[in-house]
């Protein structure tokens, strides 16, 4: 069978012919103009329009702001003054030139694509989500300062003047039109007090809520065939909308066709325990605070959310929990990491401890944590997680096994897919030890710029498990298309009483290959991973073998096959060993560079390199393993851990 054909019934049978029927009726609606017709330039005009409602978020006291950043060791207004000087942190990085003008404003967003810019769209994008407006926005509540409150709707002049309505990129994504209104939402709220927000402006929002509900409504085709946080992202906007305008004559269509596809998302897109199905730490935290959103906005209402949507939304919280470690609040950087922080208060963008407090308040009526400045997410959202009883017990996660405690813990990745995959992350392996990441996943770093980077992180080879003769476990069809899913499954044999967890992978049996992985706790300080290739079948197959440990970056030394890493609060000792022995190569890459060792060229510019965020990377080290051997092999790797 063709490789084109090897595709389109992989497509057909692994997404489904729902979503490829979807995305086939949003194509025909760009290409017969329809979408030019239903959403033209300028918009249609809107006569009595009523004001806004301004009620979704709680603002807390000044008084408690203060606490919250005394909590965390912070200065609550340096972000927004940082904003004031006209850069803004996309992404949760560093400072940047605010921008809102889009390379093509005078054409309409149904013409363009994500490919037709320089760069990276997200970059455009970010800006244009208004995430900028949460400390903006806090800084007023906390300071009453007016200068707060003049630079927003200054600035919202200037991104209506440069992005006309339905023109320009920041209008071809309804997922960033969504975004957008939420953050515009907030933003008429929390200026609500400031003679700044005169009745010209409030109604001027009024009607670029309006004016984005509608861009939202035409193409949900196209989020319905991604079924992921699109659909999610644009439903919410849809709900937000009606909330803002109760009044208003298209309202009623907008709760109506909101509710109906946040339902079904939460219904079909959180798997039965809690993982959200675009296997992404970072996107399943933009749930749950859609989630979140829907439960402050049921809240106001007066209404309560359905059980069943209550019951999945507690157990994602549940699920973020159990991936997330507690001393320092970050997480697994498992699959998809684009930067998305939607409401920013209670920490970084690497702490998800403010999401899992609110979430497990909102929807399991118990708080995960201990007080602290990470309560503040859920004080805006209207939830006391101080008065709750704390969770008890840790989360049962099919896909992934965590073994150790809050001081030192590590986790296997073992998943039986039943939505597309994100990363080639099968057998994964990462290692904490007192709140420092030790053992990484790489991350995202970029979806758009050139190669490698388009999306290059999320392949096999850069992840922590053994590669077989250079050979992708699935089948790359796309940016983000995997087929021919690399499943894998645990043992039965696990043991995390004992300590010890082991799984299976299905993705090499095309070569005729079984892997399995077991990771054990041996003691306080010492893991080991054993990693065991064989033939399916009688007989030996000759394979070369390559197998990554990405590492957090400090001084290394390179001594009789032990790697040793030097960092501020401990000593890190790495040592692998084959059975039978064979010859093995060893090198090191930091920052997409050879700096000891050889090695083939190509895949060493993707290594040595972590990315907490978007557009982020910092140096790491890559220690990178290559064996020719016949199998079956045993590789064992053992990490040594010595406190300073």
């Amino acid at each position: 069978m063709s490789s084109v054909w090897t595709k389109a019934y992989c497509l057909v049978k692994e997404v489904g012919p729902g979503p490829l029927i979807s995305l086939a009726i949003y194509r025909m609606g760009i290409q017969s103009g329809y979408y030019r017709w239903r959403t033209p330039i300028g918009g249609r005009k809107l006569r009595n329009l009523p004001d806004l409602r301004a009620d979704v978020f709680v603002l807390p006291d000044p008084v408690r702001l203060l606490e919250w950043d005394r909590l965390r060791g912070v200065d609550g207004t340096a972000e927004a003054e940082e904003i004031l000087s006209g850069r803004v942190r996309l992404f949760g990085a560093e400072p940047q030139p605010l921008n809102f003008k889009p390379p093509h404003p005078d054409r309409h967003w149904s013409t363009l694509d994500e490919q037709g810019v320089a760069g990276d769209i997200k970059q455009i994008w970010e800006a244009a989500r208004l995430g900028w407006v949460f400390p903006l926005g806090r800084a007023y509540r906390l300071t009453g300062d007016e200068r707060y409150a003049h630079f927003f709707w200054n600035s919202w002049e200037q991104f209506v003047l440069h992005n006309p309505l339905n023109c320009g990129e920041n209008w071809l994504s309804a997922q960033e039109v969504a975004l957008r209104l939420i953050g515009l939402g907030f933003a008429v709220q929390a200026f609500q007090p400031s003679a700044h927000s005169d009745r010209s402006r409030r109604q001027s929002a009024a009607e670029a809520i309006v004016q984005h509900a509608r861009r939202i409504e035409v193409t949900l085709s196209y989020a319905r065939a991604q079924n992921n946080n699109h659909l999610l992202s644009e439903a919410v906007g849809l709900l937000m909308a009606a909330h803002l305008l109760p009044d208003w004559y298209e309202s009623r269509r907008w709760r109506k066709t909101g509710w109906k596809w946040f339902q079904w998302a939460i219904d079909h897109q959180i798997e039965a325990d809690g993982e959200y199905v675009q296997h992404s730490v970072n996107y399943h935290r933009l749930m749950l605070t859609l989630g979140l959103i829907v439960f402050r906005m049921a809240q106001v209402e007066k209404f309560a959310l359905p059980d069943r949507i209550c019951q999945k939304l507690q157990l994602a919280a549940e699920w973020l929990r159990g991936v997330m470690d507690e001393t320092s609040g970050q997480a697994l950087q498992l699959g998809h990491h684009d930067g998305a922080y939607l409401i920013p208060f209670g920490g970084s963008i690497e702490d998800y401890r403010p999401t899992v407090q609110a979430a497990l308040a909102a929807f399991g009526g118990q708080r995960a944590l201990p007080e602290g400045g990470w309560d503040e997410l859920a004080a805006w959202l209207g939830l006391n997680p101080t008065e709750l009883t704390p969770m008890k017990g840790c989360p049962n996660l099919n896909g992934i096994k965590r073994l150790g405690n809050t001081r030192e813990w590590a986790s296997l990745r073992a998943k039986h897919f039943t939505n597309r995959p994100a990363h080639a992350d099968q057998l994964q392996v990462e290692l904490f030890w007192n709140g420092c990441r030790v053992v990484c996943d790489a991350g995202t770093f970029a979806y758009n710029l050139p190669p490698p980077w388009q999306n290059g992180l999320a392949q096999a080879g850069v992840h922590n498990a053994p590669l077989l003769n250079d050979q992708q476990p699935m089948l790359r069809a796309g940016k983000f298309l995997w087929l021919q899913w690399d499943q894998a499954r645990f043992l039965e044999e696990s043991d995390e009483q004992r300590q010890q967890v082991a799984a299976v992978r299905y993705g090499y049996y095309r070569w005729g290959v079984h892997q399995e992985r077991r990771l054990t706790r041996v003691d306080t300080g010492r893991w080991q991973v054993v990693d065991r290739l064989s033939p399916l079948r009688s007989g030996q197959i000759i394979g070369k073998i390559n197998l990554n440990w990405l590492l957090r970056d400090g001084e290394w030394n390179l001594d009789d096959g032990a790697l040793m890493v030097e960092y501020a609060e401990f000593r890190l000792v790495v040592r692998v060993v084959s059975l039978p022995q064979g010859s093995m190569k060893m090198r090191i890459v930091r920052a997409g560079q050879i700096v000891n060792g050889d090695g083939e060229k190509g895949l060493e510019s993707l290594l040595g390199w972590f990315s907490p965020t978007y557009l982020v990377r910092l140096p790491a080290i890559s220690f990178c393993i290559e064996i020719h051997a016949n199998l079956p092999i045993l590789l064992q790797t053992d990490f040594e851990i010595y406190p300073k």
